[in-house]
């Protein structure tokens, strides 16, 4: 399948699989989103513009000419990016905005007091599967810190399905708010999507997915891109 969402002279928009770096690691061998996708379009540049974690899928953008590099991060800073979220857990909230202090580690990062960059995460549930106890979310960042999403939605106590750094604590394996008992009279029901989804289970991947983004300002007026996950 062909990863490419949009291209024009300036940049390239691509849907990013699992498992695969997207720039280039330490190792030279191992091969990156970004080589592969020049390499295979026979492109003479290509940067990226934006990053995904190894595990993350989807909407990658990319910068095509060396001499606009300043436009293409002055597009992204004018964008909105949205990212969907499977989740441990029913929420009973509709929408709910998630703000923090964000300080970096080495494999993770943490919420901090002070000392820390301001994070922000608005929410918005899309589906509640109440058999599967599972809930979807659309996330839309605010701010774009690392780990964002994963450590805002495990703090909030819905871990995300096959998050293996915030996913788990040491009590009870996941970290979770209590269940509303009263909520939706525990039927299952989705709200309007374009999306394609299977609603199938699978703990061993990461269900986190940049799914959306709208692009607006000087380049471009309401381009929108979408993308659905594999899971």
């Amino acid at each position: 399948m062909n990863p490419v969402l949009y291209q024009d002279e300036l940049i390239l928009i691509a849907n990013k699989p699992a498992g695969i770096p997207i720039h280039e690691t330490k190792d030279p061998s191992r091969l990156d989103f970004t080589r592969q996708l020049q390499e295979t379009l026979k492109l003479p540049y290509l940067r990226t513009a934006n990053r995904l974690d190894l595990n993350t899928t989807g909407i990658v953008v990319f910068g095509l000419d060396p001499a606009r590099n300043k436009d293409v991060d002055e597009i992204l800073v004018d964008s909105n990016k949205f990212y969907l979220a499977k989740v441990h857990g029913i929420i009973k909230d509709s929408q709910f905005r998630i703000e923090t202090f964000l300080k970096d580690g080495n494999k993770r990062v943490q919420t901090v007091r002070s000392g820390g960059r301001k994070a922000i995460t608005e929410c918005k549930v899309i589906e509640r599967n109440i058999r599967a106890n599972t809930s979807l979310v659309e996330a839309e960042l605010i701010t774009g810190r690392r780990h964002q999403i994963r450590i805002h939605l495990s703090e909030f106590g819905y871990p995300i399905l096959g998050d293996e750094v915030y996913g788990k604590t040491k009590d009870d394996g996941l970290k979770r708010k209590p269940l509303d008992n009263n909520i939706s009279e525990r039927k299952e029901f989705s709200q309007n999507t374009n999306l394609h989804l299977n609603n199938k289970i699978n703990n061993s991947i990461l269900h986190l997915h940049s799914y959306k983004l709208i692009l607006n300002g000087k380049f471009y007026s309401n381009l929108i891109i979408e993308c659905s996950p594999d899971w």
